[in-house]
């Protein structure tokens, strides 16, 4: 794998990372619901993003491109958050994550999906 790919690997898996520790802050930081009721919304928020790091550990390109296309999702929610509260800090986070988990997905597939055909792969 060539040092760009892997650079772009640890900024993916870094910044999964960070959004899934900031949804946590997040959902957490809800007083008003029962821990109960945070906890079934925490596994809501994250459960889809933890269905593929199984294949993000392992550097599958596959992985990278479809999770990208459930961060669709998120982006939706994280943008209409924004505009909803526009100080809050956790979710300006929560959106700069998930655009550089994004975009370094992409860079990823790009270069590694480049380095596959050239091996014959």
């Amino acid at each position: 794998m060539s040092p760009q790919a892997l650079l772009a690997r640890r900024v993916a898996l870094w910044s999964l990372a960070a959004m899934i520790l900031l949804l946590s802050a997040n959902i957490f930081g809800i007083t008003r619901l029962e821990l109960q009721s945070r906890a079934v919304l925490w596994a809501i928020s994250t459960l889809p993003l933890l269905l593929f790091l199984p294949g993000l550990l392992r550097g599958a390109w596959k992985s990278y491109a479809w999770m990208c296309f459930a961060l669709m999702v998120y982006f939706q929610v994280f943008v209409t958050e924004i505009f909803r509260k526009p100080d809050d800090l956790i979710t300006i986070g929560l959106l700069a994550s998930l655009l550089l988990l994004f975009c370094a997905a992409m860079v990823f597939v790009r270069l590694r999906r480049k380095e596959l055909a050239g091996s014959g792969a």
